[in-house]
Parts: C-alpha cells; structure tokens; sequence
C-alpha cells in the first residue's frame, strides 16, 4: 500500500493503464492503486493484466483487467466501454504499452513487422487518446501521460521503427497538449530510461554478430547495476498525474532530470 506522502491522493479517480501486466506498467497500476485511483488494465496478455489486477484487489484497491490489443481502434472502444460501464468516468490514461521489435537493419527489416511496432508505440496512444479525450474533455478533467524514450532522439541502428515511433509520440504529446489545455486535460511525456524489465532483457538476448548493431550500453548498464527500476519509474507516472503534475502541459520529462527526480522522491514520499 501508500505511504503516508501519497495516501488516497488519487481517490475517485479512474485511471487506465496499458501494458499494464508487467514492468512499468505493473508497478505503476498498483502505486496508483494504493493512491486510491480505481485502475483498467490492458495488455495482450490476459493472464498477466488479470493477476495484476488481484494484487491489486488483494491489497484493497479497485481494478479490471481487460485484454486488447492497442493497435486496433476496435478493441479500445471495447476496454473504454468497459471501463464506464464499471467506474463511469476516466481521470488518467497512462501510454505505456510498447513493443522493440524489430531490432533489424532495414534492408533486412520486414515491412509488415516494422508497421506494427509503428502501430504499437505511436497508432496506440492515439487510438486511446482519441477514446478517452471525449470523456475527460466533458468532465473538465484528465491526464494523459505518453511513455516515450531516448531512442526518440534517433541514431540507433537496427531501433529505427522503435526510434521513429517514439520521436512521433513526442511531438503527438506536444501537439495534443496544445489542442487540449483549455479543457483542462494536461497532457505529458516521460522518459523512465533505461528500466531492468524484460524489454531491456530481450534487447539483450538479441545476436548482433554480422550486423551493425551495437547493443553494449545495454549489457553495460544490466552488468553495472544502473539499470531504474519500475518502481522508480512509477513514482514519476504518480507524480506526473497526480496533484504535483497539474500544472504540467506538453513537456517530456526525463528520468536524467536529477533536479526533477529529487521533487519526486520529496513529493511522492
């Protein structure tokens, strides 16, 4: 549960959380949770999101798990649906779901799966954006908060639909931001860096011999010990939507703000 610095901060509130069945995502729903929010989780893993959602239950909070996959319009209007049949509002939408793949040259990328990362990690955020914006737009109130990456900045071979994706989610967060703050949706980007989940874990096991892909800052940051851990990660998604964040538009946040990361750790005790 909480601790005293964040208890029932949240309280009332409806927040949807994909990717939310390991990981970031994962730890971030039950911070939020403990916080008092009622939580929606989706992901392609019903298994996951449901016993996600238990912990959650467990430990005396609220939560549903609903399985999707965010790249299809169709079946976020399905995880919408069921998240105002139950709590009958929507107060934050964490982006978190993401997919890597492919990690491949593109001369030798295939186009389909190339598309589908660009569907995951930048069609998603949209899909949901445009799903919750109606709800949050007449209640007056939202938060949505998009998880992007340094790989945003681009340059790294064999990432380019990860890196492209991520670099069209900053500037869909600004864009949006800009579109929303007079309806008092605030709308962030954060950049957890690199977090030990099984994301960074499958970056690792990838066989580069032959190629042109240099993955050894992640083996370097794994066998270092400076990887983040997604409780830290979730801290700042507590803190980018709850009371600390509302004043906050159209910005990315980075995790290698060590001036912002010390206002975490004070506020989000």
């Amino acid at each position: 549960m909480a601790d005293k610095g964040m208890s029932k901060k949240l309280q009332g509130q409806v927040a949807l959380v994909t990717g939310g069945g390991r990981g970031i995502g994962a730890a971030a729903a039950e911070l939020l949770a403990a916080a008092g929010a009622s939580l929606v989780l989706t992901a392609r893993s019903e298994d996951e999101i449901d016993a996600v959602a238990k912990r959650i239950r467990k430990a005396g909070g609220k939560a549903i798990a609903v399985p999707c996959d965010v790249s299809d319009f169709g079946q976020i209007e399905e995880v919408i649906e069921a998240a105002l049949t139950q709590y009958d509002r929507m107060d934050i939408l964490v982006n978190n779901a993401a997919l890597v793949w492919p990690v491949e040259e593109v001369a030798e990328s295939d186009p389909d799966e190339w598309a589908y990362n660009i569907h995951v990690n930048l069609v998603g955020p949209y899909n949901l954006a445009r799903h919750v914006l109606p709800v949050m737009i007449a209640q007056g109130y939202g938060r949505i908060l998009n998880i992007t990456s340094g790989a945003a900045k681009g340059g790294f071979v064999g990432m380019s639909a990860y890196s492209a994706a991520k670099a069209g989610l900053d500037a869909f967060t600004r864009s949006l931001a800009a579109e929303v703050a007079s309806a008092g949706v605030m709308v962030n980007g954060l950049n957890p860096g690199m977090v030990d989940t099984e994301m960074q874990a499958d970056l690792r096991s990838v066989d580069t011999d032959g190629t042109k892909i240099n993955l050894d800052q992640f083996h370097s940051a794994y066998e270092s010990g400076k990887l983040g851990s997604p409780t830290r990660s979730a801290k700042m998604i507590y803190w980018l939507v709850g009371p600390w964040g509302r004043n906050e538009t159209g910005k990315i946040f980075s995790a290698g703000d060590a001036e912002w990361w010390a206002q975490v750790e004070k506020d989000v005790a």
